[in-house]
């Protein structure tokens, strides 16, 4: 600052009120952001941004619906029941698995192909029963006319 006779330049007086300014604009931030009202107000604005938020994502949605586009709900399904699927298909997966090591420990009771073993022989056929007279096959009916008259 200047000496003690001297006037204080422009430069040190605009510093000095900006200074007086900021030191009274911070005690009424701090007066307004400690009231009841100010709270409630924040509150307020907090709601009724959830409230536009779920406002555009449902409106969203029903475009989406409307021109008959998969929207978010459709693939969430989706993505559930391919799980499902996939679930089911490992299971089956399994058992398989389980019935080959199953069929692989089954000691084998000849080095001979199935094919070569003597079989009883089948027993013997027997006629066919007659069949029943039916109706004679039907005449195909006659064809309509597609072209004009």
């Amino acid at each position: 600052m200047a000496d003690r006779g001297e006037q204080p330049t422009a430069a040190e007086q605009m510093a000095r009120l900006y200074e007086q300014a900021e030191a009274a604009a911070a005690r009424a931030s701090e007066r307004l952001v400690g009231s009841g009202g100010f709270a409630s107000l924040l509150g307020q604005m907090a709601e009724n941004a959830a409230a536009l938020t779920k406002l555009s994502g449902d409106a969203l949605d029903l475009a989406i619906r409307n021109l008959r586009l998969a929207g978010r709900r459709d693939v969430i399904r989706l993505g559930r029941q391919l799980a499902r699927t996939e679930d089911k298909l490992e299971r089956v997966l399994q058992e398989i698995e389980a019935l080959q090591d199953q069929l692989a420990a089954a000691p084998a009771t000849s080095t001979e192909p199935p094919e070569s073993k003597a079989q009883p022989a089948p027993p013997k056929a027997q006629p066919a029963p007659p069949k029943p007279k039916s109706a004679p096959p039907r005449a195909k009916p006659a064809q309509r006319r597609t072209e004009p008259r």
